[in-house]
């Protein structure tokens, strides 16, 4: 069993933690500069940093972003010792709990891992979407990656997927599309 907490200041060393855990987790085009995520961290009330401890210690994080009408996942780490003991699992129901929608990105499924990756969140209802999905990049020099986007819960993912894709480029990556 796992609670997850709130991290609300860059300062912390919880916060450390799931900094530590995100760089050694995610490739550089993944995450935001690490000065930003602090500050998303510290201010930003859409933004949340939340910290999965077991019974004695972090055995990871998730972060993701209230929207209008959904939760944007935006990572979610384990620590390589404890990964495929359940708590990825564990952490995604906690979340299901509280939310009406959920939308994540993953990669696109060209190799074992990310159709692995892709199977965990079918196994947790999440469906794929079929549209087109570009990762803006993240910071500036960075690069965009093709995605695609999952949902899980009550969006419709034909009907709303633009909606979808322009509230995440708007709040998590600040790009508003031009026509």
């Amino acid at each position: 069993m796992i609670d997850l907490t709130r991290i609300t200041s860059s300062e912390s060393e919880e916060y450390r933690f799931t900094e530590e855990l995100l760089t050694a987790s995610f490739p550089v085009d993944e995450y935001r500069d690490l000065l930003m995520q602090r500050s998303n961290c510290d201010t930003n009330h859409r933004f949340y940093l939340m910290i999965a401890h077991d019974e004695t210690s972090p055995v990871g994080f998730i972060s993701y972003w209230e929207l209008e009408d959904f939760y944007y996942v935006e990572h979610l780490a384990t620590l390589p010792a404890v990964r495929n003991k359940g708590y990825g699992k564990e952490i995604i129901r906690k979340l299901q709990s509280t939310a009406k929608s959920i939308v994540l990105e993953v990669e696109m499924p060209t190799d074992e891992l990310t159709l692995r990756r892709i199977e965990f969140y079918k196994r947790l209802g999440f469906k794929i979407a079929d549209a087109e999905y570009t990762q803006p990049a993240y910071r500036s020099g960075g690069n965009e990656l093709p995605m695609k986007l999952m949902f899980w819960g009550e969006t419709d993912t034909e009907k709303y997927f633009e909606h979808v894709k322009e509230s995440i480029y708007r709040h998590v990556y600040n790009k508003v599309e031009k026509n």
